[in-house]
């Protein structure tokens, strides 16, 4: 068996380029830039004003002018005026551009207002350009706002729109099919008779998957069948860009899809991996249809460990043990736990440790996983561990 780290490399390496679809900013979705995005002019496009008050000259106010006539008021998103009379001020309201002339900006809070004269209640030590967002500060015209591969979270979706991006390039999530594997499943909605179970693995991975921006994605079921497995792989190849199997994959009896695979062409990188709970993990990939094999075990509780650890794109974050953990098998252990904030910004990770990974209800009180190292057995509380949130 290979580490969880190899097994990682390996999957980053081999893994398909399904390239890339444009989406619309009136449909957005969690997807990847496929490439850099610019600023279409400079931001913000002109010398903005930040507070509701006057604009004047600073050099007026510098002087000791204390009381200004005002000549206007200058609201948001019109042109600009020129301020004729350098004694004198403008009202301005906060996102107006500043006028022409002017070069500092005095809130209302500051001032009082009688008979068309702003009067300046206390003198403070404003300087030029005082409240007033500079034309270009965030960025000049034509510089990187978005590097490519960014993920497309809220703040990246207002950006695209303020830079005129009404459509945009995204890396394309695979067409999907998720194969639950097993004479012994059922339909969700049908009564299980004592030696069935209902099939929820691949719902679970679906949901997923589709938080995860998958917008492709469907389901089947297949019995223990060589046959039956072999005719829907030579279809299924062929229509979706990644399968993912859940079940068939250990060394038992009727696991026959290990060799179906390899028999169709399919070119093996991993089987088995030091782990716990998912060791029997299989991938692969048919290079000449660019199709992504994955192969998870059949437990529940396994076949999500895999999904979030080896194919969702899952953020880089830590958590504390809260209590101590022992798990002394030579084995990457992954660890359900539950989640708490500390006041400090501590995420504090409590157990919630399986009877096995068949134990699917027991992930109903947790909030995700811990990554605990091979090369530990004992786990002291207060340890730091990386960290996957359930999607």
């Amino acid at each position: 068996m290979i580490s969880v780290e190899t097994a990682v490399d390996l999957i980053q390496q081999h893994l398909p380029d399904w390239g890339t679809e444009t989406i619309s900013l009136t449909e957005p979705q969690y997807s990847r830039l496929a490439g850099a995005i610019t600023s279409d002019r400079p931001y913000p496009p002109i010398d903005r004003i930040m507070m509701d008050g006057i604009a004047l000259r600073w050099a007026a106010y510098e002087s000791g002018q204390r009381a200004f006539p005002i000549l206007g008021v200058v609201p948001a998103g019109e042109v600009p005026p020129t301020l004729t009379d350098l004694q004198a001020c403008l009202e301005v309201m906060t996102g107006a551009a500043l006028p022409q002339n002017c070069d500092l900006v005095i809130p209302y809070e500051a001032l009082e207002i009688c008979d068309g004269i702003a009067h300046i209640r206390h003198a403070e030590l404003w300087s030029p350009y005082q409240f007033v967002h500079r034309c270009g500060s965030d960025a000049p015209a034509g510089q990187q706002v978005l590097a490519a591969g960014t993920p497309l979270h809220s703040p990246a979706w207002g950006i695209l729109a303020s830079v005129g991006q009404s459509e945009v390039c995204v890396q394309r999530t695979p067409r999907t099919q998720i194969v639950a594997t097993g004479n012994e499943l059922i339909p969700p909605d049908h009564v299980p008779q004592p030696h069935q179970l209902r099939l929820s693995n691949a719902y679970a991975l679906m949901a997923a998957l589709k938080r995860q921006g998958y917008s492709h994605v469907s389901i089947t079921h297949l019995p223990d069948d060589p046959l039956q497995l072999a005719t829907h792989y030579c279809q299924a190849s062929q229509a979706y860009d990644l399968l993912i199997y859940c079940g068939g994959v250990s060394k038992g009896k009727f696991d026959y899809l290990p060799q179906l695979w390899r028999d169709h062409g399919v070119q093996q990188y991993i089987h088995g991996v030091a782990q716990r709970p998912g060791k029997p993990l299989w991938f692969g990939v048919d290079h000449t249809q660019q199709t992504a094999v994955f192969g998870l075990p059949g437990n529940p509780v396994s076949s999500l460990v895999c999904l979030h650890r080896y194919i969702l794109d899952m953020p880089r974050l830590y958590a504390r043990l809260a209590t101590p953990f022992s798990f002394e098998k030579p084995l990457t252990y992954f660890l359900p736990v539950k989640l708490e904030t500390t006041k400090t910004a501590e995420l504090i990770a409590h157990p919630r440790p399986m009877q096995n990974s068949g134990d699917f209800l027991a992930l109903a009180d947790s909030d995700g996983f811990l990554e605990l190292p091979a090369s530990q057995g004992i786990f002291a509380a207060g340890e730091c561990y990386r960290y996957f949130p359930w999607s």
